[in-house]
């Protein structure tokens, strides 16, 4: 027997029956299917169903599981490289018109933002700062930073989720940033949004543990969260303690509703321990 879900409707199938109504193409590829390990899952992700589906279905290509194909695609680009690309070029065009004068120009531009906003409630200059940075040391270890904490936002929740939550923590950690500063200048750099993937990496991770197999769900328990406390953690309390704070804050709290990319499913069902495992921690 088959129990499936389509458009809300629970519908019990036997196994003749199954058949038929896949080769009739009576079975949408978003129709949920209970699998024998009681998970719910798409029927275009089962391959009983394109061997029995019409000619005509056309098999889509199934997302990218391996994190060098996500983060440095063959075509296209990813958020990832979108962002490091992002920041690179708004410090390279900076340099080219401020020259010598980069440092004290960028110390005079934030003060009148600072002012702007204060006076005059002018919150769009937040956005360009978390793309600004201190000098190329300044740069230079944020985008390291960012290649990591991008990259496993990508991976969890897909291109489109990494871009806003960059911008959403990003602005956040510069609201919570201002409102903490008594004077100008606001701050600067990427640092604020990289917190806010950091934190939106550990809460989703934390929120969504099911998803992942026994394997996965020991190295999330056993070393990535101790090593994110050891390593990361520590680091908020260095440069802008606001910012980082503050956009590590707002991106704990988006990660918990943050919704999981379809790979994620993917690896789940192709989980060779399946449901054994399941609260082994």
């Amino acid at each position: 027997m088959k129990l499936i879900r389509i458009q809300g409707r629970q519908i019990e199938l036997r196994d003749e029956e199954w058949e038929l109504w896949l080769r009739e193409g009576r079975i949408p590829p978003h129709a949920l299917i209970l699998g024998e390990n009681g998970r719910w899952a798409r029927a275009d992700s089962l391959e009983s169903y394109w061997r029995s589906a019409p000619r005509s279905a056309t098999r889509p290509e199934p997302p990218p599981t391996g994190l060098r194909e996500v983060l440095f695609p063959k075509r296209g680009f990813s958020a990832t490289e979108l962002l490091l690309a992002l920041n690179l070029l708004v410090f390279g065009a900076l340099v080219m018109a401020w020259g010598a004068d980069y440092m004290s120009m960028l110390r005079v531009t934030t003060a009148e933002w600072w002012r702007d906003v204060r006076e005059g409630g002018a919150y769009g200059w937040w956005l360009p700062t978390i793309f600004m940075h201190a000098g190329p040391g300044h740069l230079g270890r944020n985008m390291i930073a960012l290649l990591a904490a991008s990259g496993a936002v990508e991976f969890l929740a897909g291109r489109r989720w990494t871009i806003a939550m960059y911008v959403a923590t990003g602005l956040g950690a510069a609201w919570v940033s201002y409102a903490g500063r008594g004077s100008p200048p606001l701050s600067v750099g990427a640092s604020g949004a990289i917190f806010g993937l950091l934190g939106c990496t550990l809460s989703f991770i934390i929120r969504r543990r099911r998803l992942f197999h026994y394997a996965q769900q020991w190295k999330v328990w056993r070393v990535y969260v101790p090593l994110f406390v050891l390593l990361f953690l520590p680091a908020i309390a260095n440069a802008d303690v606001r910012a980082h704070a503050g956009g590590f804050a707002f991106g704990i709290l988006f990660g918990i509703w943050l919704p999981p990319h379809p790979r994620i499913a993917a690896l789940a069902a192709n989980d060779p321990l399946g449901d054994d495992a399941d609260g082994d921690l």
